[in-house]
This record gives C-alpha cells, sequence and structure tokens, in this order.
C-alpha cells in the first residue's frame, strides 16, 4: 500500500478529514487533514502518541503550546490532554502504540497492568 500526502482528498473545507491507515494491536496510524484554522479539540488517548506533520504548520496545546513545522513529531505520553490547532492547510500523523484496542481488551481480559 502506498500513501500520497498530496491527495487531494485529505483536505475539506467545511472539517476536518480523518483517514484511518494502518490498524494493527500493536499500533495504529492516523492522518489528519487540516486546512487552516481547522482544529482537533482537546481529547487524550490511553496510548503513547507520536505527532508527526508532514506537511504543513500547525499549533500543538500539551502541557503549554508549541508551533509545529513539516518533519517534527513529539510524542505524549499516555492520558496527556492535547488539542491541534491548523496554523496553514496541514497534514498530520498520529501514531498510537500500542493500538488503544489492545488496552480495552487486556482490561476485559484481565490482563491489563496494575499499578
Amino acid at each position: 500500500m502506498m500513501w500520497n500526502v498530496n491527495d487531494p482528498e485529505l483536505y475539506h473545507p467545511d472539517h476536518l478529514v480523518v483517514r484511518h491507515m494502518y490498524d494493527a494491536d500493536h499500533a495504529a496510524v492516523v492522518w489528519f487533514g487540516f486546512q487552516s484554522g481547522q482544529m482537533l479539540k482537546d481529547h487524550e488517548t490511553s496510548s503513547t502518541a507520536l505527532i508527526q506533520v508532514l506537511k504543513g504548520q500547525v499549533r500543538l496545546n500539551a502541557a503549554g503550546e508549541r508551533v509545529m513545522s513539516v518533519g517534527q513529531t513529539v510524542e505524549l505520553p499516555p492520558g496527556e490532554r492535547h488539542a491541534l490547532t491548523a496554523l496553514t492547510d496541514a497534514l498530520v500523523q498520529l501514531v498510537l502504540v500500542p493500538h488503544p484496542r489492545y488496552h480495552s481488551l487486556a482490561q476485559e481480559l484481565g490482563l491489563a497492568r496494575r499499578s
């Protein structure tokens, strides 16, 4: 499978485009296509999140605020609240490790780690 960062269907003027690119127990890859000004509201995940800017520029709000540009990646630990706002048209890749469903299944089966 080949993915193309120049695919025009990754962007929509009325809403953020979310495309699930890869899905396995050990990881999930999601692409977010933003037009300038669009945002991904404040949220958190149970997995480690690797956020990489593939095109454009975004503002990341997570334990402070930072501007991220093409080629930059940040690692967020599980449970860290964060939000993204596109400063330009942008494409952001999110890698979740392990896939959040792994946590849910582990808890369901009684395999989750206990503190």
